[in-house]
Formats: C-alpha cells, sequence, structure tokens
C-alpha cells in the first residue's frame, strides 16, 4: 500500500510538473507573438524607401537590439520641394519604447504638417509629450527642414547628439541649436539654426547605439572613430552606412548589442 501511495504522489508531482511546464511553454509562445506583433507595428511607421531628388541621395539604417526598439526616424514630405527629417531615441527598450515611439512618429507627422519650422515642431512636440507623460519616458530627437531647391538645412535639437556636417574631407559638429530632451519640461522653445549646403556636402545625423558599441576590452566605439570614418568615405550614403555597420561589428567583435542603431545620411550633389 505505501509503494502503491509513492507511485501515485510521484505521478501526481510529474503531472503538475507536466502543466506548469506546459503553462510556461504557452506564456513564452503568447509573449513571443505579442513581440512579433509589436515589430510589425513598429515597422509599419518606418518609411519603406529614401526619398528621392535630383540635388540629393539619402540613406538610412536602423538595428534594434531587441525584437523591437526605441530609435525612430522619418521623412515627412512638404510642399515646395521641401523635406522634414526626424530621428530620435525615446528612452527605454521593448515594447514601452515601441508604442511610445510609433506614436511620437505620429506627434511628428501631424504637427509638423501645421508649421514645418523646426524649433517650432519641437515646442510642440515637447508640450504634447509632457501633457501624456507616461511613466517618465521622454526622447531625444532632431527634426530638420531641408529646402531641396535652395539646398538649405534648418535644425532644432532636443537633447540628441549633434549632426556631422562633411564638407571636403572636413567634419563639423552642427550643436549651436541644442535643447533639453522632449517630455521633460513644458513651455520649453527650441531655437534653430540654418545651414546653407555646397555641392558635395553631406550630413550624418545618428543615435548613440552608433558610438557607443564596446569590444571586449569595454572601449567604446566613439565619436572620433566615426568622424575618421565619415571623412575618409568617398563613396554614396548607402555605401557609407554599410561600411559603419561593418566597421561597428568588426570593432564590437562577438560582444552583444546592448543599444539600438540608428544612422541618417544625405549627400547634396
Amino acid at each position: 500500500d505505501l509503494e502503491l501511495f509513492l507511485l501515485l504522489c510521484d505521478s501526481a508531482a510529474l503531472a503538475t510538473h507536466n502543466a506548469r511546464m506546459h503553462l510556461v511553454l504557452m506564456e513564452n509562445q503568447r509573449m513571443g507573438k505579442d513581440m512579433e506583433f509589436a515589430q510589425s507595428v513598429q515597422e509599419s511607421f518606418m518609411p519603406t524607401s529614401t526619398p528621392k531628388h535630383v540635388h540629393f541621395t539619402f540613406a538610412s539604417q536602423t538595428h534594434a537590439a531587441q525584437v523591437v526598439g526605441g530609435d525612430y526616424y522619418d521623412f515627412i514630405p512638404f510642399e515646395n520641394e521641401l523635406l522634414g527629417i526626424v530621428l530620435g531615441d525615446v528612452s527605454g527598450k521593448g515594447v514601452p519604447a515601441a508604442l511610445q515611439m510609433a506614436r511620437l512618429m505620429s506627434d511628428f507627422r501631424y504637427i509638423s504638417q501645421l508649421d514645418p519650422a523646426p524649433g517650432n515642431v519641437l515646442d510642440q512636440i515637447n508640450n504634447t509629450l509632457c501633457k501624456r507623460s507616461y511613466r517618465g519616458m521622454f526622447t531625444t530627437a532632431v527634426f530638420c527642414l531641408l529646402d531641396m531647391k535652395n539646398r538649405k538645412l534648418s535644425i532644432a535639437n532636443g537633447g540628441h547628439l549633434s549632426l556631422l556636417l562633411k564638407s571636403k574631407n572636413s567634419i563639423q559638429e552642427i550643436d549651436s541649436a541644442s535643447g533639453t530632451p522632449l517630455g521633460i519640461l513644458p513651455n520649453m522653445k527650441y531655437s534653430q539654426e540654418e545651414h546653407s549646403l555646397q555641392i558635395g556636402n553631406e550630413i550624418l545625423v545618428f543615435t548613440d547605439g552608433v558610438t557607443e558599441p564596446k569590444n571586449k576590452q569595454q572601449e567604446e566605439f566613439g565619436l572620433d572613430r566615426l568622424k575618421n570614418l565619415f571623412a575618409n568615405h568617398a563613396g554614396s550614403p548607402e555605401e557609407f552606412l554599410q561600411n559603419l555597420q561593418n566597421s561597428i561589428k568588426q570593432f564590437t567583435g562577438d560582444a552583444p548589442q546592448f543599444d539600438d542603431l540608428t544612422a541618417l545620411s544625405l549627400k547634396t550633389h
């Protein structure tokens, strides 16, 4: 009788264990489907192609550290050969950051249609984010208005990394119009600056996932290495971004990617 009782106990324990494992498996499958759904939502907001123009060539790329990420960029066309360009980085990772990113991209598209001046766009986006502050999330962002007909670029910066302007083989950091990140302090006024672009000039906009990847020695890829790579590249923007991706992979080796990596480049000709 005792042996039968112990056998029944073992069987019950095994059945309980199997049931728990089944629940874990089902939960993992559900979470996997949720992540796939979030990824599809995020990808639906990203541009499927870059703009085409006789005076400019564009290229962009993004690589999320997880299935979904918080980096974003967009091209927003306006009348009279004007183009809005936005690139930013939402705080946090994973699904919350991705959903915040998707909503933010809708905000940029809507608000910039009312007034595409970069400083005004960031003023309005900042107030919008402050009003619906979600778990303390904020974003850094650069908003540019490119006059493709006259080769002029207006820029406003909300706490983001400086843009790089390449002229011949020299690199200039564009950062005089930088303000605080968006979604932290309401009623901020963001300034903007304007640059006249010459034939052959190239602009690079990027997130910290480009400069902060580390190798096994915990050394960062760094801004100086990026500048040197940018200065010495003579090909197209698309070729440069591919070269940048390869250089980061070669630098980090087998080290895992901890942050989203996004970059956008344009060249005038």
